[in-house]
């Protein structure tokens, strides 16, 4: 693991590079003192290239760089840096002296880079340059996902060995050097690798043979690539943390000992395997790090007794071996895990701990925080050494281009405020990496079409407090730089600027959730318009990451009431994005008169432009439609219904030009190809990868509701009931231990030691086979599965569950039904299900109101319905989703 010495020792070494500039461009030269820190000669390589550029350089003068501790700077008048200086420089002109001065070697590098920069900028080298910068932020990092779209290696989720078959771009020398040079250039300094289990890619484990899942030829060519790829990051500043999840196990290694390939709880053989493997890493990587999951398969009342007693004594033996003693940093995720619990367990053991909390969930939906969300980040900025912003994701801006800088810049201002000190940013396509989503052949690297997202998140994580109005025009240099005029630049900057929040304003105010269970970008239904709370909605989407406002069901009621609306509501906010994404889509188009190169790109992004556009459009439309649903709800005045047809036709039509235009554009809508995406279709995207599939949907549900309305007018009675089939069943076999199996059916008792019994179900589940379990005691359950399945689990609601047992809305759950269960004094439960791998299995949910409700086939998906007890949202107006189903 990397020693970052701007947190925990510095290397001051004495370093001098003298430029001679003697009046040709060809007499430059560059001179390093001895013992120069690779970062230092990496950044007088740039240096010397911009240096070359100059036609006429001034004769006479000479650049001199050096740490600040170096005796070469002692006879200039200099000022200092602070004590607790990181990566800060020093540019200044002293006569015929160009100085470049840094607190530590990174210090040095970006300020070589910035040097290189002005005298590209100005064609000269810049005079009377006075400039001493830090970073804004301790922690600037982008992230690549060793990780593919689907489940492919033995049914276990995230985990992927590293092969030239599953991860190309791993074995391209030439496209790292290409995405390092940009990452330095951008001044970022982390960069994560994402992984379930990678160890058995990138170690040899001699105490454990028998967990090698690699062929020793390849395993080698790892080893090598993963030892160059650390190196060539650390020489441009760039510290490299693989992640890894818990509690995965090598599968060779797990087969040979009969466990699981995850575990939800501990045991002696899974701790002392990972605790080695760890210190593998730690001893063969020194210049790499580890940032962590501790949580999703390992149940979230386990992670400080793992962390603390397995992972932190393996991270001691690797330094132990190594002989160093300063303790270097480690990552650990706010995730699927008791933070609090976790922090007060490790920081007296080991003081050197980052932590990593998402940022808008999986989305971006807003510059800021609030609520339970900001106090999160706040806790983690006063217990950790470093609290890490993940912008996790994307899901709803996906598949476009997007990039709205300023938006970003009020993002990273807002972090200082609140204490954040790192940020960790994901492409904007991460299941598809290093490729975009575009049709294009060649496949479009995401690097070169989203330049601008890598660009601004660098730039403003390095400083987000510059004056907006030089922002401007330096954003519109670089637009011009890209297609050829200032014109051109301005008015393509106006377009991403007017487009940009969008996609972030209106899925508060509409959404179903901020998670990746959710594709803003293929529309939602009716049912979810009308009546989210059907579809377990992520509450802390608008408690915490949008700005105070209303939802639909919320507006509709204070519009009957005749009562004040309070912060943002839906239809305004709907509003505001149509009227801003037709001015971008203008803008956009205004631009071609002046756009003299890259034309192909430049068609892209006004197709993009005009997709955002069309998409709001559509949703204007639908939820006008819905309020006009919900109004019907409370005074059956026929003319809503009306109203909401005509409005539900014309989201349909705008439904209908997206996918005529982005359909061809895009290969898939999303990138992520599972079960978890359910709104607005289940399925995943293996059924609704693309506008061309929802589309239909859309006119049915049209059709529906015209056949509805005719009903509705002759008279006829409507049957809303559905016949709902019982559920195919996977045979399991429980081993003795925790739980028992029962049958789940009415009267049964819920909960071992309790006396709940069920006194409704939802039909579909009678007759399952089940397994319960007691409240108070939890316990970790083992069976086998005769093959792969999904586990069915009904939970109480959110406002209900204790801190011990899981939370699936923030694990790889789907929700199936809600309103599944009902028993005297116990909370509505919902049911939720995973996917799990034949063979031997076990899990540990922790300890609270849950319950095993059988397994069904892994590719069965269960019909959402209207559940007992099931009405519209927030307890307004009856349930009107038989309109549309």
């Amino acid at each position: 693991m990397r020693l970052r010495s701007s947190r925990i020792s510095r290397s001051f070494c004495a370093t001098l590079l003298v430029l001679a500039l003697c009046g040709s461009a060809h007499a430059v030269t560059v001179v390093s003192a001895k013992g120069a820190s690779p970062r230092e000669l990496y950044g007088a390589q740039e240096l010397r290239s911009a240096l070359a550029e100059l036609k006429s350089p001034p004769a006479g003068v000479r650049v001199l760089i050096a740490v600040r501790s170096a005796p070469e700077l002692a006879h200039f008048d200099l000022p200092e840096f602070w004590p607790q200086a990181q990566e800060a420089f020093l540019i200044k002109q002293i006569g015929k002296t160009w100085i470049v001065t840094g607190s530590d070697p990174s210090g040095v590098l970006y300020g070589e880079l910035e040097l290189a920069d002005r005298i590209r900028a100005g064609k000269t080298l810049p005079a009377g340059i006075d400039d001493m910068e830090h970073p804004a932020l301790k922690l600037r990092g982008t992230c690549i996902g060793m990780q593919k779209q689907e489940i492919t290696y033995d049914n276990a989720e995230y985990d992927y060995p590293y092969t030239p078959q599953n991860f190309p771009f791993f074995y391209d020398k030439a496209a790292w050097i290409k995405y390092l040079d940009m990452l330095a250039e951008e001044r970022y300094n982390t960069l994560y690798l994402w992984n379930g289990h990678p160890f058995t890619s990138l170690l040899k484990l001699p105490k454990y043979p028998e967990a090698q899942e690699l062929p020793t030829a390849q395993l080698d060519e790892n080893i090598a690539m993963f030892k160059w790829l650390t190196a060539e990051a650390d020489r441009r500043g760039i510290w490299v943390l693989q992640g890894f999840y818990n509690i995965h196990l090598s599968h060779t290694f797990a087969r040979a000992h009969h466990l699981p390939y995850h575990l939800s709880a501990p045991n002696d053989e899974a701790s002392a395997y990972t605790r080695y493997v760890i210190s593998e890493f730690v001893r063969e990587y020194p210049h790499a790090g580890l940032m962590m999951t501790l949580g999703e398969a390992l149940s979230p009342r386990y992670g400080a007794e793992w962390l603390a007693q397995t992972i932190i004594p393996g991270v001691k033996d690797g330094l132990k071996e190594l002989g160093i003693t300063e303790e270097p940093p480690i990552v650990v995720r706010a995730h699927a895990t008791d933070i609090d619990e976790v922090m007060k367990a490790a920081t007296p053991i080991y003081s050197n701990i980052d932590t990593m909390f998402k940022w808008n969930g999986e989305s971006l939906t807003w510059t800021n925080v609030r609520g339970p969300v900001l106090d999160r980040f706040k806790m983690l900025a006063e217990s950790s050494n470093v609290a890490v912003a993940n912008v996790h994701l994307l899901s709803n801006l996906e598949p476009f281009r997007w990039g709205d800088p300023d938006f970003i810049r009020q993002t990273e201002t807002n972090f200082q405020r609140i204490g954040i000190e790192g940020l960790h940013v994901y492409p904007l396509r991460y299941w598809d990496w290093p490729y975009a989503g575009d049709s294009t052949q060649p496949m479009l690297l995401q690097t070169d079409r989203d330049w601008l997202w890598f660009e601004a998140w660098g730039r403003y994580a390095w400083n987000p407090n510059r004056d907006p109005e030089k922002e401007h025009a330096y954003w519109v240099s670089r637009f011009a730089e890209k297609f050829g005029s200032a014109e051109a630049g301005e008015k393509i900057l106006a377009a991403y600027t007017l487009a940009g929040p969008c996609q972030p304003k209106l899925l508060p105010r509409i959404g179903i959730t901020e998670g990746n269970r959710q594709a803003l970008t293929l529309g939602m239904t009716m049912p979810q318009l009308i009546d989210p709370a059907r579809f377990n909605p992520a509450v802390p989407l608008w408690t915490g990451d949008g700005p105070p406002g209303e939802r639909l069901d919320e507006y509709v009621a204070e519009e009957v009431k005749n009562e004040p609306h309070h912060g943002e509501t839906p239809l305004a906010v709907s509003d505001e994005t149509v009227d801003a994404s037709r001015k971008a889509f203008d803008a956009a188009n205004a631009a071609e008169a002046f756009v003299t190169k890259n034309k192909a790109e430049y068609g892209r992004i006004v197709n993009d432009i005009h997709a955002i556009a069309l998409l709001m459009e559509f949703y204007n439309a639908k939820t006008k439609a819905a309020e006009q649903v919900l109004l019907y709800g409370y005074d059956h005045d026929a003319a809503h219904l009306r109203e909401a047809e005509t409005l539900l036709a014309e989201s349909v039509d705008r439904f209908r030009e997206l996918t005529a235009i982005a359909g061809p554009a895009y290969r898939t809508a999303t990138s992520m190809e599972t079960t978890q995406r359910q709104i607005p279709f289940r399925g995943g995207m293996n059924q609704f990868p693309n506008w061309q599939q929802c589309l239909p949907m859309y006119e049915k549900e049209l059709a529906t509701f015209r056949k509805r309305l005719t009903q509705l007018r002759s008279g006829e009675k409507i049957d809303e009931s559905k016949p709902v089939a019982t559920l195919p069943q996977i045979g399991f076999m429980l081993h003795p231990g925790a739980g028992e199996a029962f049958t789940v059916e009415k009267g049964a008792i819920l909960f071992v030691g309790a006396h709940a019994a069920i006194s409704d179900l939802a039909p579909e589940l009678a007759g399952m086979k089940g397994i319960r379990i007691s409240p108070s005691e939890g316990g970790t359950l083992h069976f086998d599965l005769a093959e792969p399945a999904q586990i069915l689990v009904g939970f109480v609601s959110n406002a209900s569950k204790k801190n011990s047992v899981l939370d699936p809305e923030t694990e790889q759950w789907n929700l199936a039904l809600l309103n599944a269960i009902a028993a005297p004094k116990v909370p509505a439960m919902a049911v939720w299900s995973k996917p799990l791998p034949a063979g031997a299995n076990e899990l540990d949910l922790g300890k609270g109101q849950y319950v095993i409700l059988g397994f069904i086939p892994a590719d069965d998906h269960i019909a959402p319905h209207v559940n007992f007890a099931q009405t519209g949202s927030g307890g307004g107006p009856p349930n009107l989703d038989w309109l549309f189903e």
